[in-house]
Parts: structure tokens; C-alpha cells; sequence
């Protein structure tokens, strides 16, 4: 279900660029082979109009789910939530979802994200505007395994993902892109004028210090290397090395108690 939920904001997307192109009875059985999903988005996208100002436009959508992006704090334990209102009861029944699915809206002024059963239950959302973002950070990551599937000539295979990091005034917004969600949002970043005017880059830019060290995954997941390893070491040094140093020393000890016996017997007789 996450993937249809993508796949429906990717084409909604598309046809804001493909105007002359519009949404086809082929494009609807395509995406929308369910009509309880069309039906849903229609109903949402009207949610939507009342939060834009004055002829504010909306330009894209970049969606999130589980798997592709980021999981934590949207599914398992940290994912739960209860659907409370008719249209949150009928998103997760529709969609089996309840916060793994989120969305940012690119318009003429600012980026709009929302968690989609968030937004339904309390209209909570979002607001990014341009002007208060100084700099995004955009940064490519790489993960390579061996592809297995030819036993005796296993091939190597990278597969990349990116970190999508800014801060907007006091508001911080940190995500993890697959290949097809980066091609989505360079394009955006290219073709809306305001975008095109904030500084691209690949390391983290706080507005303070407090913020740098709470608020940036890099660097936390750094730290939780360098816990790890040392955890490591330490575990080391008490398993094997004590013990082993303990044996080591043990005829020493036992040899200066002997010698010592000796010599006060020594000083007995004489």
C-alpha cells in the first residue's frame, strides 16, 4: 500500500509539470485500480487548497514511506497512533498505514511537510518557508553487496541513498531519499526560482551550537560509532586481557610466597 501511496503523489506530481498531458481514464485505471484510493486523494488534496495564501501555488510533491525513507519514529512501536476521527479511521483502513506515510508539498513560497494520519486527526502540519532556509544539505551515501544470483561470478552492486537536511528558522527537517526521490527533488530545487537561491551542500548547518549536536544525525550517529567501539574495547580488556594478565602473574605470586616461607624458616633455625 505505501508503494501505491507513492506512486499516486509521483504521477499527481508529474502532472503538474505535464499539463498538456492531463489525467487520462488509462492514467486512472493505471494508478488509481482502486477506487477507494482516488477517492481518498481527491478528498485530501481539497484539505490542502485552504492552507496555501494568496496566490500561492503549489509546484511538486515529494512523498515519504517506510522502506525507501526513513522508519524511525513511523512504524513499530515508536508508529503507532490512534485514528480517532472518520476520515484517519478510513485513511488507515485504505491505506494500512498509520504514520508511515508523509508528504512535502514544494510551492512558490515555502515547503509544506505533513504526516498524513496527523494531518486528517488534528490538521497539524509543517511550514518551511524559503526565506528562512539558508542552506540544504544533500548528501550521497553508499551501500555495495554481492549479488549472489550468478553463483561462481557473484557481481558487486552499489546501490546509493541521501540525506535530505535543513533547518527553517527554529524547525529542523531530516530525511533519507531513495535514487528516484533525489531525481525528484533536484528538479524541484532546479525549476522553483526560491530554491534555486539557497546554498546546496553536503555538511549539516545549524543556527546554534545546542541545535548542531542534538539535531544532526551525522554527527549522533558518529558518537554511537565511537560508543561502540569503545564499549568493544572495554568488554576486551575485562574479558581477555585481566584474565590473562591474572594467570600470568600467578606462579610469580606463587613462587614469592614460597621464597618467603623459605627464607623465615631459615631465620627460625638460625
Amino acid at each position: 500500500m505505501n508503494s501505491t501511496f507513492k506512486d499516486i503523489f509521483y504521477h499527481l506530481d508529474d502532472q503538474l509539470t505535464n499539463t498538456a498531458d492531463d489525467l487520462s481514464d488509462q492514467s486512472k485505471k493505471q494508478l488509481f485500480n482502486q477506487v477507494k484510493f482516488y477517492i481518498f486523494i481527491q478528498e485530501f488534496l481539497e484539505k490542502i487548497t485552504p492552507l496555501l495564501e494568496e496566490e500561492e501555488e503549489i509546484k511538486g510533491y515529494l512523498p515519504f514511506s517506510p522502506g525507501p525513507n526513513s522508519s524511525i519514529g513511523n512504524v513499530g512501536f515508536m508508529g503507532m497512533a490512534y485514528a480517532r476521527t472518520e476520515e484517519a479511521r478510513n485513511y488507515v483502513k485504505t491505506f494500512n498505514d498509520v504514520r508511515g506515510n508523509r508528504l512535502m508539498i514544494f510551492t512558490d513560497k515555502r515547503m509544506i511537510f505533513m504526516t498524513i494520519v496527523e494531518f486528517l486527526e488534528d490538521q497539524t502540519y509543517y511550514s518551511y518557508p524559503y526565506e528562512a532556509i539558508e542552506s540544504i544539505r544533500i548528501k550521497q551515501h553508499t551501500v555495495s553487496y554481492f549479488d549472489w544470483e550468478k553463483r561462481f561470478a557473484p557481481k558487486r552492486v552499489k546501490i546509493h541513498w541521501y540525506t535530505f537536511d535543513f533547518q527553517s528558522g527554529t524547525n529542523i527537517f531530516t530525511e533519507t531519499l531513495d535514487e528516484k526521490d533525489y531525481q525528484l527533488l533536484m528538479e524541484k530545487i532546479k525549476t522553483i526560482e526560491p530554491l534555486q537561491k539557497i546554498l546546496i551542500t553536503d555538511k549539516v548547518q545549524r543556527s546554534s551550537t545546542f541545535d548542531y549536536l542534538f539535531s544532526n544525525i551525522n554527527l549522533q550517529l558518529k558518537l554511537f560509532i565511537a560508543v561502540l567501539i569503545l564499549a568493544g574495547l572495554l568488554l576486551l580488556i575485562i574479558g581477555w586481557i585481566l584474565p590473562l594478565l591474572s594467570f600470568a602473574s600467578a606462579p610469580i605470586f606463587e613462587s614469592s610466597q614460597h621464597f618467603a616461607r623459605l627464607l623465615l624458616h631459615s631465620v627460625t633455625i638460625i
